[in-house]
């Protein structure tokens, strides 16, 4: 009897070692599966995970400020969107260290709010527009004064700005053209190789450089932040246009603004900023941009008027058309009037909501440093 049960005590003994074993073998296997790297290019290696929706909408917008100060009502406004960027303009520059105090106010905002810095953007560009008074006389001598143009993009870094809304590649193919007077470039070539260079010096120095206006604004002879201009032009033309963008974005830019105007032989009545054909089609799929692609501004664009679309249903067609960022400069209360109405969309519009959660992601990961996916 003692003898059976010793017997039964050990084969039990026996089998509970066995089933261990195996146990042990198995969450091996697993353990080694998952623990493989996965590629920069992976949104789970940031651990990125989806907040509330009006923080997730927000950090696909990039809005204007009124004052030269954060007060209380600038903060009640970045409060409500938790934007992923400021633009700024002269009305919010006095001084050089009025300036810094301004934007260090606003990435310690930017941090307690939505945990993420800002994008600080400026329109600067060489021999055209500026807001600070930098690379005013960088072409006098008829060349580029790299040494001086360097020193400026040294100022800018100095105060804060970490995205600049330049360069320009909209070569004036059109001697009538509005852009001619900031373009100071008299050939493609000699636009490209300055792009190029500028592109360089401002990555180097930590500024994310923008190249504009996809597909280029050269063959226009009306300003589009007055009319929207059309056009209807020789293909060859556009293909040259669209090719100095190539060599911007084979330069590694960081962002790509298209803008305000309609292209005919691209995508008849739409303009480039709502154009899926020019944003995803043209500038994702042929050109490989993987950057992020961002908006002129919409605060009161004449494709409103010209297309009868109110700016909701506009906002939601830029955001559509592949853009991760779309820039309202202006006029606080109509901002986030739009961001209000945009937000009950996402309730029912299940492909705006779609884009809007992927441009969080891929803007969250180039704040992070990584890479981007467009995955459709």
């Amino acid at each position: 009897m003692n003898k059976k049960f010793l017997l039964l005590i050990a084969v039990f003994s026996f089998a509970v070692l066995l089933i261990s074993v195996l146990v042990s073998i198995t969450n091996f296997s697993v353990e080694k599966e998952n623990s493989q790297p996965i590629a920069q290019t992976s949104i789970q290696d940031y651990n990125i995970i989806l907040p509330s929706a009006d923080f997730v909408l927000g950090q696909n917008f990039v809005v204007g400020i009124s004052g030269k100060t954060l007060d209380d009502e600038t903060k009640k406004f970045l409060q409500q969107i938790k934007p992923a960027g400021i633009i700024l303009y002269s009305r919010n520059y006095q001084t050089r260290d009025q300036l810094k105090k301004l934007i260090v106010e606003l990435q310690e905002f930017a941090k307690d709010t939505s945990g993420y810095h800002y994008f600080v953007m400026i329109d600067e560009e060489p021999g055209g527009a500026t807001r600070l008074n930098l690379f005013k006389n960088v072409f006098d001598f008829g060349f580029p004064e790299w040494d001086q143009i360097e020193k400026d993009i040294k100022e800018m870094a100095s105060v804060g700005i970490n995205v600049d809304l330049a360069p320009l590649a909209d070569f004036p193919f059109n001697e009538d053209t509005f852009i001619k007077k900031r373009i100071q470039a008299h050939t493609p070539e000699a636009l490209t190789d300055f792009n190029k260079k500028f592109i360089t010096l401002l990555q180097e120095n930590n500024i994310s450089a923008t190249l504009k206006h996809f597909p280029g604004m050269g063959v226009f002879v009306d300003d589009p932040h007055k009319k929207l201009p059309y056009v209807s032009t020789d293909q060859k033309i556009i293909d040259e246009s669209i090719e100095l963008f190539k060599e911007g974005i084979d330069a590694n830019v960081n962002f790509v603004m298209t803008g305000h105007a309609v292209y005919d032989d691209i995508d008849p009545d739409i303009p480039a900023t709502l154009s899926k054909k020019i944003t995803t089609d043209i500038l994702r799929d042929n050109l490989g941009f993987e950057g992020l692609a961002i908006t002129d501004d919409l605060s009161d664009m004449p494709f409103i008027i010209g297309r009868e679309i109110d700016l909701v249903e506009a906002t939601a067609e830029s955001l559509k058309a592949g853009h991760n960022l779309v820039i309202f400069s202006h006029n606080p209360n109509k901002t986030l009037s739009v961001f209000e109405k945009l937000l009950q969309r996402l309730e029912d519009d299940q492909e705006l909501k779609s884009v809007v959660e992927q441009n969080y992601r891929n803007v969250v990961l180039f704040k992070k440093g990584g890479s981007l996916s467009f995955a459709q």
